[in-house]
Formats: C-alpha cells, sequence, structure tokens
C-alpha cells in the first residue's frame, strides 16, 4: 500500500504544473548575518509556515508522504544542502489509524549549511526552488522558488548578526543528538531501552524510510532502562539497522538499534508464569473470533452438526484429533522458534511472515481455501471434513489437518493478551516456551475440546440444512480479505514486480482449477499442470 501511494506522490512532483492556488505552505531561506566573509560556511534555515491543519514531513515519513528538499545555486555551483530535521510527532494520516506519519504543524525550520565562495565579490545571491508534500485529508505537492542575496565584505568584523540567528539555532538544537543507550525489540509489541531512566516518552520514531513503530501505550522501569509498549505488534524484519529517535519531555534523543542487545527477564515485569500461561489460554480462545480462523472454526462446528445424529464417540473422536493437530503443529512453530533463538534471531508469534516466500504461500492457501468455501472449486479431500474425507474411509485425517490448517490461517493474527505471552517467551528457557505455545493452542482448541469431553452437546447444534451452504459461501469473503492483506505485507517486504507474478500465478491457479471442474480428461490434466505451473 505504501509503495502505492509513494509511486503516485512521486509522478505528480513530476508531471504537475505549478499550482494557480495558494500554497498551503510559505517558505522562504533565511540568513544568521546580513552580509557575508568569501570561504566562511554558515547556517542557513529552510522556514516552512504550515496553514491550520495541514502538516508536512520529517525525514522518516511514516506510513505515507515525503520530506521536504532543497535545490540551491549561487550562480557558479549548484547546491542540494543537506536539511536538518528537528523533532518531529507522530500523527495518524487521515482517521486510519493503522497508518502513522511523522512531520510537522504550524511551522518548521530546518537548518542547512553553505559555505562562500572564496572567489565572490560584491553581491552574493542564492537562488533555487524547495519542494514538499503537505497533507491534510489529502496530500498536495507544493513547491517556491526562494532566494536570498547578501552583500560581501572582507573581515568577520564587518558581519552583523540578524533576529534569525536565534530561530536557527534553536532549531539546531531542536534536532535529535544522540544519546549513550541502546534499544532492542522486548516482546511482540514493546521494546527495551537501556541506558535509559525518563519515563515520560512522548515518541518514538525509526529512521528507516517508510516504517513505523505504533503509538505509546506505557511506560515502565525496567532494570537500568525503560520498557515502551506500543498499540500494535511490531515486525523485528523491518528494523534491522538505523537509530530511533525518542521523544522526551527534556528533548528528543537518537538511540541506536541493537539486535545483540540481552533484554531483562520478563520475570523482572511481575509477571508470573502461571499468568502468562493465563494470558496464552485467552489469547488461543480469542483466536477463534478473528477473521483469519473464525471461518475454520465455524466450518469445523458444521462438521459436527452434521454428525450430531450419529454415534457420540465419532463426534468425541473428531474433536479430539482436531485438538492433536493444533496441539502438533503448535508444537513444531515452538521448536523452530526456540532453534532460531538459539541462533541470535529476536522473533515471535507469526516470526513466518517475516520470510516472503511463505507469505506467499500464505496468500495461495487463503485463496484455495476461499474459493472451496464458496463452492467454486471441489476438491477430492476436504480441508476441514465436511462431506469428505482426507483419504476415503474414516482415518480421522481430516480432523488432524483442519487443526493443522487452524493454526497455519493463525499466523497472520494477532488476539488480545497474545503480545505480552509471546513477548514472554522471547527471554525464557525452551521448554517455557513449548508450554506457552501449547496452553496458547490449548485455548485455540477450546471450543471444540468442549464437544471432546461432552459430545453429547452436539446435539443442540442447528440441524444440518441449505443455511450451511450459504454459511460456508458468507464466510469465503474474510478469508479472501485476510489474502488481500498478506498481498499487501508482500508489497512491504518486495516489490511490485514480486507480487505482479504473484497475482499472475494466482490467476493461473484460478484459471487451472476451473479446468479441473471441465469433466474431461485432457481439461484436467492441463488444468493439472496450471496449477503445478502456477506454484513454480
Amino acid at each position: 500500500m505504501k509503495w502505492i501511494l509513494k509511486a503516485c506522490i512521486y509522478s505528480l512532483f513530476a508531471v504537475l504544473p505549478p499550482l494557480t492556488q495558494a500554497n498551503q505552505v510559505t517558505a522562504r531561506v533565511i540568513s544568521p548575518v546580513e552580509s557575508v566573509v568569501p570561504g566562511e560556511t554558515l547556517w542557513f534555515g529552510l522556514s516552512l509556515e504550515i496553514a491550520d491543519g495541514w502538516n508536512t514531513y520529517w525525514k522518516n515519513a511514516g506510513s505515507t508522504g515525503l520530506p521536504p528538499t532543497l535545490e540551491l545555486s549561487d550562480g557558479q555551483t549548484e547546491i542540494q544542502p543537506e536539511l536538518l530535521f528537528p523533532a518531529a510527532k507522530t500523527k495518524p494520516f487521515g482517521e486510519d489509524t493503522s497508518l502513522l506519519t511523522y512531520g510537522y504543524m504550524e511551522e518548521v525550520l530546518h537548518p542547512f549549511q553553505v559555505t562562500v565562495p572564496e572567489s565572490v565579490s560584491g553581491q552574493w545571491s542564492l537562488t533555487g526552488e524547495a519542494r514538499w508534500l503537505v497533507c491534510q485529508d489529502i496530500c498536495i505537492p507544493e513547491s517556491q522558488v526562494v532566494s536570498l542575496s547578501l552583500p560581501v565584505v572582507g573581515s568577520e568584523r564587518e558581519m552583523r548578526r540578524t533576529p534569525w540567528v536565534q530561530k536557527i539555532d534553536a532549531a539546531r538544537a531542536a534536532v535529535p543528538t544522540d544519546f549513550p543507550a541502546t534499544v532492542n525489540f522486548a516482546g511482540a509489541q514493546s521494546v527495551w531501552i537501556s541506558g535509559l531512566t525518563e519515563l515520560n516518552v512522548k515518541d518514538v520514531m525509526p529512521e528507516t524510510a517508510g516504517e513505523t513503530l505504533g503509538l505509546v501505550q506505557r511506560v515502565e522501569s525496567l532494570n537500568d532502562g525503560v520498557l515502551i509498549t506500543f498499540d500494535r505488534v511490531l515486525n523485528p524484519a523491518d528494523f534491522a539497522v538505523g537509530s530511533w529517535v525518542v521523544g522526551l519531555e527534556t528533548g528528543s534523543v537518537r538511540i541506536p538499534f541493537d539486535p545483540l542487545l540481552t533484554v531483562p527477564s520478563a520475570k523482572q515485569q511481575n509477571l508470573s508464569l502461571g499468568l502468562v500461561l493465563l494470558m496464552a489460554l485467552a489469547g488461543g480462545l480469542i483466536l477463534n473470533l478473528m477473521p483469519c480462523v473464525f471461518p475454520v472454526l465455524s466450518i469445523k462446528a458444521l462438521s459436527i452438526a452434521g454428525k450430531a445424529s450419529k454415534e457420540r464417540r465419532e463426534v468425541q473422536r473428531g474433536a479430539w484429533l482436531y485438538t492433536a493437530g493444533i496441539l502438533v503443529t503448535m508444537l513444531v512453530l515452538a521448536s523452530i522458534m526456540v532453534g532460531l533463538k538459539a541462533g541470535g534471531a529476536q522473533i515471535g508469534w507469526g516470526f513466518q511472515l517475516q520470510t516472503p516466500w511463505f507469505v506467499g504461500l500464505l496468500v495461495y492457501v487463503f485463496v484455495i481455501l476461499g474459493l472451496w468455501l464458496y463452492g467454486w472449486v471441489e476438491f477430492g479431500m476436504a480441508l476441514s471434513g465436511v462431506g469428505q474425507n482426507l483419504t476415503e474411509g474414516h482415518s480421522g485425517r481430516a480432523e488432524f489437518f483442519t487443526g493443522v490448517l487452524a493454526v497455519v490461517v493463525a499466523t497472520p493474527c494477532t488476539a488480545p493478551f497474545m503480545g505480552v505471552a509471546m513477548g514472554y517467551t522471547l527471554t525464557q528457557p525452551w521448554w517455557i516456551t513449548l508450554i506457552v505455545f501449547s496452553v496458547l493452542g490449548l485455548g485455540l482448541a477450546l471450543p471444540m475440546l468442549v464437544f471432546a469431553l461432552r459430545p453429547q452437546l452436539a446435539s443442540r447444534l442447528p440441524r444440518p440444512g441449505h443455511w450451511m451452504i450459504r454459511l460456508k459461501q458468507f464466510l469465503a469473503f474474510p478469508i479472501l480479505a485476510t489474502a488481500i492483506w498478506l498481498l499487501w505485507v508482500l508489497v512491504r517486504q518486495t516489490s511490485s514486480d514480486v507480487v505482479a507474478l504473484m497475482l499472475g500465478g494466482l490467476l493461473l491457479l484460478v484459471f487451472g482449477l476451473w479446468l479441473v471442474k471441465g469433466g474431461s480428461r485432457l481439461s484436467r490434466a492441463l488444468g493439472l499442470l496450471a496449477v503445478i505451473a502456477s506454484l513454480s
């Protein structure tokens, strides 16, 4: 999504003619002195006065936006000064709180250095163009010609300061300074800053272009640093390098990111293992209501409703096998995570989403599952056990692999309480990680465990009928919506070319499935080849 927005913005800068309406921002170059000396290096400033309700952007604009630029010429040399960026503010883009931007409102001054040429005499002039993006509910690329002309004098004693010098000095002082601390991830939604003790943290902004952390929710002391919790799940893969700017009551500081920083044990956060396990159980239970998991749970419930008139033992057996599929898959995920942690990786729930090929595989899984739920395609084997079996007979594989599927489709989602529980495992021994993941799996399987323990409850489910078909078709839509979201994740991780190939592969996949439905042997063979080609 963000690359699309930025591509549009860049193209607007490239092709739009100057706007005839008044700009929302007034720009000018200001000087600290009334005259200059040849060879002198001075701090100037690009002043941007911003209309009410509008904003310009920091050097990392965040989810969308662009920082201002300045191009100058002194008649002899083309100059592209490096603008400094004072501390910015975190601001949602419009009404969408999922998109965060970093920028300025009302007024901002960007200091920059220019050296006066040695050969200049008489009058020294700077002319050029400033460009910026200004946003409110919409974004407008704007530009303005700026100029400055100063007399040349023979010595510094003849130079006189202007009232602007104080503003330029204040803007330089507002630029975040390096601070003797380091930061690393401490959980799914939190980071730990070692060496920082101030609790009044207002903003945390990564310098990595295009990335955001979230809104600060809670700040608490932890050992010789602070633990900061955000309002959303973080992806460590996005922040492998660079520094973060932390806005404090006393000013903003620049802190380097260190993935090797050892985070204190979560035990020191007054979290007991029992409380964490309770959170994991609750998080797994709530995970069933997420749009990526709820359709699978619903289809499993429909399967039980279809068997309600049969022996209770069959209902009970299916529920136990579904639970076993979830627990086995959870333990496999936990084991992989433990192995990666042993290699120094900082990962948590959904770590697979950091790998583009796995995200692409999930897109295929969700599209196929959505088409199957809608009834557009039928398989010789079922994914959930409704009306068909994974193999012929009653081996129970359908129920087991439905549990596996439930965990696979759950990986893009995060439920309340899960963040704390998963973050706790980052600093714990391997056996605690396995226990927490197992309890999370029990929470995910809990609705079906009820039928395993009380199979007679299946008789209280609605009787099978046409409503089951309509419900299955309805459940296809949240599944396909999740596939679209995963494509957006893939855009962030790779490029538009990769996503274009993915969409082409999906088209070939759907075409192949359509051929398989054709009925003739040739059609099915061609369809199978198309499906295989779409996965290559």
